[in-house]
């Protein structure tokens, strides 16, 4: 079954300007927002590269094919609590050795999702690849926070930057569909509210709380900060997504523009819990307690 690429029709063909183009780039950093597509084009791509195709058919099939190599952070349930792991040197390296196998047809590709998930040894080991790249070997590293990332990894790749997509696109997806205005321009989390009860359930839970958020109080808000404390991050995240969404579009439809403010003080309280061992409990309270 083969998965449908939505929007991003000028990244598209830059990517196919670039693999038609025999002095093209081997690396590439596909950078944006999170679910905005970037994976699945990385997929696409990696399969078009593989079968040298002289026009990109940009879809991506279930099926691996066996010449692109894929890494991620490795997931472990603890004590009922999934750990996400960073990607490790000794992951980067296996790859490394994979990736100088002679390909089956015309290259071998590797793909790194969460790329910002790499420590600096992981990075610096990738390092050494990019500055010795083989003929038909081609990387291409995927994330959301690509700053965590270092300069000379940027300074390496050919970097194509992900936006989100116009709800206009997305409606190819779900025609008429009565979600898209709570998925702030993403694909995934658009497919994710129709396939994930779970998820639904928490980005449903998020906007009623927003609505709820300004008439509650002092304790009320407390409560709030310690049962997002309790959830896991992916969680969390989800949760304050929805709300930096939703109050940067009320400031743009109100002009109240004072909630531009609210929404970079929530992203960066969303920034400190996913890149910071910073106490969730507490700076949720924090953030909850000054929002006006």
């Amino acid at each position: 079954m083969n998965k449908q690429i939505i929007g991003h029709g000028e990244k598209l063909n830059l990517l196919h300007k670039a693999m038609c183009n025999d002095r093209g780039h081997q690396s590439f950093l596909f950078s944006g927002p999170e679910s905005v597509g970037k994976y699945t084009i990385a997929r696409a791509f990696a399969d078009n590269l593989i079968v040298a195709r002289n026009t990109c058919e940009w879809n991506v099939c279930d099926r691996v094919d066996g010449d692109v190599s894929i890494i991620v952070p490795i997931a472990e349930e603890k004590k009922d609590k999934v750990i996400i792991h960073d990607i490790s040197v000794k992951q980067i390296r296996e790859a490394s050795q994979i990736l100088a196998l002679a390909p089956n047809r015309n290259a071998k590709v590797l793909i790194i999702d969460e790329a910002h998930r790499m420590g600096n040894a992981a990075q610096n080991a990738l390092l050494k690849m990019l500055e010795e790249p083989q003929q038909d070997r081609y990387i291409i590293l995927v994330t959301d926070s690509s700053q965590q990332m270092l300069r000379t990894i940027h300074s390496r790749c050919f970097h194509v930057q992900f936006g989100t997509v116009d709800n206009t696109q997305l409606q190819q997806m779900y025609d008429g569909d009565k979600y898209i205005d709570d998925v702030d321009g993403r694909p995934g989390y658009l497919e994710r509210m129709h396939t994930d009860e779970e998820f639904r359930e928490n980005v449903e839970y998020a906007r009623t709380q927003l609505q709820l958020f300004f008439q509650k109080e002092l304790y009320e808000r407390m409560q709030l900060a310690t049962d997002l404390s309790n959830k896991n991050d992916e969680y969390v995240q989800i949760f304050l997504n929805v709300w930096i969404y939703r109050i940067r579009n009320a400031a743009h439809k109100t002009q109240k523009f004072q909630l531009v403010k609210v929404a970079d003080r929530v992203e960066d309280v969303l920034h400190k819990i996913q890149f910071t061992n910073v106490n969730k409990k507490l700076i949720l309270e924090d953030l909850f307690i000054n929002m006006a």
